[in-house]
Formats: structure tokens, sequence, C-alpha cells
């Protein structure tokens, strides 16, 4: 967890006294977000996300995690290209990692992961995956905010955050690693507690 004091605070209001959203603020937030670095360099040091010793992962489980996020975050539900795109990281991934050829798993990092999207999907220019990235009816803004009284938008001046795409990937595989951590966890307690009964000697 973040500590607050760690925070840093955006100096320039997000609107005008008039009411309209103020230019210096925007600026500096885009400049934010542009310093904020992709998330294997954010955090690594972080022990659950840096750590890989005894952190299998299926390949389908980095694959299936993607679709479902491109398909969450696409306006039109399921994004151009979406097949192929799949298809392509999922060749990909095979020269990342010694996978288990029975089980088609291997220990890795949420770093690891996150470094090996980035370094097929962004650096070797996959077209429909970029795509997702631009408006199809025009200019693409550096920001877009939303909200729930939107309503529904039209999907030609919407696009995907790929950053955020490939982050969500992460946090999927970080929220299954937790809840098996927590479900090994209790049985382990629930078995040593069943031992400790059975093996308990018999009152005479």
């Amino acid at each position: 967890m973040m500590n607050p004091d760690d925070m840093e605070m955006l100096s320039q209001p997000l609107t005008t006294s008039d009411g309209f959203l103020n230019p210096a603020c925007m600026n500096e937030l885009t400049a934010a977000i542009a310093g904020m670095g992709k998330t294997h360099d954010r955090l690594r040091g972080d022990p659950e996300w840096d750590e890989r010793k005894d952190r299998w992962t299926f390949k389908t489980d980095i694959v299936g995690a993607f679709a479902m996020w491109a398909c969450r975050q696409s306006p039109y539900g399921v994004p151009d290209g979406l097949e192929n795109v799949c298809k392509y990281l999922n060749a990909a991934l095979q020269s990342c990692a010694p996978w288990e050829k029975m089980g088609g798993m291997t220990e890795c990092s949420l770093c690891d992961i996150s470094r090996w999207l980035h370094e097929i999907l962004y650096e070797q220019g996959v077209k429909e995956f970029d795509a997702w990235n631009r408006c199809k009816a025009g200019d693409t803004p550096d920001i877009q905010f939303t909200c729930a009284m939107d309503g529904r938008r039209d999907p030609d001046r919407d696009f995907i955050d790929l950053d955020a795409l490939l982050h969500n990937v992460c946090l999927t595989i970080r929220d299954e690693r937790r809840k098996n951590r927590a479900f090994d966890g209790k049985f382990d307690r629930e078995h040593a507690t069943g031992q400790a009964i059975r093996e308990k000697p018999p009152v005479e």
C-alpha cells in the first residue's frame, strides 16, 4: 500500500474559474502520466511483483487475461483483430521462458509478465494492437475523462488505453495468485489441525 506522504499532487487546479478544463493542469497531468514508467520498472523490487521463485503461471493464463481485458476495455465489445493479436502473443511468449512441455507453465514474476507484454506488443509494433489506441473517427486525445453518468459513448470516438490493458493483465494474475495462496494457507491450517486431532492419544 502506497504511503499517502509519498504521493505527488498536481499543483494546478483541474478547471478554470469559468468552469473549463485548465490547460496548465492538463499539461502537468500529461507529463506526469508520461513519466510514470511501465509497470515492470515502477514495481521492480516489490516482493509481490518482482519475486519469481515458486510463482508458476500458465501461458494460457497470460493470453486469456489479455483477451478478457481487451474485450472489457474495448468500446466495441470485441476489438478488431483480437484473434490475430492473441495468436501472435501466444506464439511470441514461447521464446520468453522455458515453458514446461506437459503443463505449459513457467516460474515468472509479475514484472516478467509485464516486460514480456511490452516487448512483444509495444516494441515489436503490432499494428492491430496499436490501432486499438486510436479513435476511428479522428484525432485521439492524450487523456479522456469518463464517468458513470456519461451514458453510451460513440465507440468511433473512443479508444483502449494500452498501458492500462497490459497492467490489468498483471493485476488479474496477481489476484489469482493471492487467492491461491489464501486457499493453500487455509488448507494447510485445516490439514494440520486434522492431523493433530488424529494423532492425539485416546482418553482412557
